[in-house]
C-alpha cells in the first residue's frame, strides 16, 4: 500500500479518537449524568481549559482533514504518487499530531508552527493534484 494511503487511514484511526481527551475532560468537569444526558441543558460549571484547547484541537483538525482526504484520494485516483507526496503526507500527519498535542498542552510556537507547516504539505499535494 502506498505511503500516501498509509498516512490517511493513519490520520483517519487519529482522527476517529480525538474526541476522548475532549470527553474526558467533560467528564470530569460535568460528570456521567451531563455526559450521557441529551443535554437539553448547560452544562453547570466550567470546561477544564486544557479541555477546552483539546476542543479546539479538535475542531482545528475536523476543519482541515477533509482537503488531505481529497488531496489524498485525486492523487491515488490519478495515479500522481511520487517520493515528494509521501514525505508531504507523512509531513502533514506528523504536523497534525504535534498540532493537537501542542494545542491542548497549552504550547503556542510548536501548534503554530505545525499548523503551518501541516497546511503548506496540503496545500502541496492539493498543487500536485493540479500539475
Amino acid at each position: 500500500m502506498p505511503v500516501e494511503y498509509q498516512a490517511l487511514a493513519f490520520l483517519t484511526i487519529f482522527f476517529t479518537l480525538a474526541w476522548v481527551p475532549v470527553s474526558a475532560g467533560k467528564f470530569g468537569s460535568f460528570g456521567i449524568k451531563w455526559l450521557a444526558s441529551n443535554r437539553h441543558e448547560s452544562p453547570k460549571g466550567e470546561l477544564a481549559m486544557w479541555a477546552q484547547r483539546c476542543d479546539r484541537a479538535y475542531n482545528n483538525l475536523k476543519d482541515y482533514f477533509p482537503a488531505f482526504v481529497v488531496a489524498i484520494l485525486l492523487l491515488g485516483a490519478t495515479n500522481k504518487f511520487d517520493e515528494t507526496t509521501g514525505y508531504a503526507a507523512i509531513i502533514f500527519v506528523v504536523a497534525r499530531l504535534i498540532h493537537y498535542i501542542s494545542y491542548g498542552i497549552g504550547l503556542l510556537v510548536p501548534r503554530f508552527l505545525t499548523f503551518a507547516i501541516g497546511l503548506i504539505a496540503n496545500i502541496y499535494l492539493l498543487i500536485k493534484v493540479l500539475i
